[in-house]
């Protein structure tokens, strides 16, 4: 019996590994196509010197810088993902407010809010917690910057446009929290929502392009620092929960 039970668990986990492996080659393969395509139909249009006017040239080496941006950002994405516990973030880490990691990743966040026609609410800075945390602003930084790109991907056409990020001091950890007015995270997706090259059916069609790697890497960064990242139940839209440690 105790023979069965062995060999049912080590085939249950190389089936588990295979489908991980699937989603894998499935999301890299699915997100590498577009830019890849357009890369090539590109050089190849700008090198043989088909592309006469200047401003069509111009405007399609801006596609083609854009498209090298994605491209980096897959890669890091996957070389980070598989960097996580596998190294000690001890070096990285510094003590800090939360009034100091908002200033840095304030123009970041704005920005990319900014350019999805959707706006960034953003606590005053007398409002926030004085605690102080011990954490890696780095990680941080990219941490809420996947949390707002989200939110302007999947919740652009709610009504309100408006993301939220609240900071609070509760229970020993600083909680800081991004919120949106979209169509929330249906409660079959909720289990699965942190699965590594997971993306939610209801957006699996989206235009918006997507590894569905993000908060799997988010919440294995925040880990990294003693932290999480959770999925608030909320009754509209979605919200999640950075918790980092408190310092005496």
């Amino acid at each position: 019996a105790i023979a069965v039970v062995s060999i049912g668990i080590v085939l249950r986990k190389a089936i588990d590994l295979g489908e991980r492996r699937g989603r894998f080659v499935s999301a890299v393969t699915h997100e590498l196509r577009t830019p890849l395509t357009t890369f090539r139909l590109y050089s190849q249009m700008l090198a043989s010197g088909q592309v006469a006017d200047e401003a069509k040239r111009t405007r399609y080496a801006q596609t083609l810088d854009r498209e090298s941006q994605r491209l980096s950002a897959i890669v890091e994405s996957v070389l980070e993902y598989a960097r996580l516990g596998r190294r000690s973030g001890a070096a990285t880490m510094q003590r800090t407010t939360a009034a100091e990691l908002l200033d840095r990743v304030r123009p970041t966040l704005v920005g990319r809010a900014e350019r999805a026609g959707m706006a960034l609410e953003l606590p005053d800075a007398d409002a926030l917690p004085a605690a102080s945390v011990r954490a890696d602003a780095d990680r941080v930084e990219r941490i809420l910057l996947n949390l707002v790109d989200n939110a302007c991907k999947y919740a652009c056409d709610a009504d309100d446009k408006s993301i939220e990020l609240t900071a609070e001091a509760r229970d020993g950890r600083l909680l800081l929290t991004v919120r949106d007015h979209g169509p929330g995270v249906p409660a079959a997706e909720r289990a699965r929502i942190f699965a590594a090259f997971h993306r939610a059916k209801h957006h699996e069609s989206s235009p918006s392009p997507g590894l569905g790697l993000g908060l799997a890497l988010s919440r294995g960064l925040a880990r990294e620092m003693n932290g999480d990242l959770r999925l608030l139940d909320e009754p509209t839209g979605a919200a999640f929960e950075l918790s980092l440690p408190l310092t005496a």
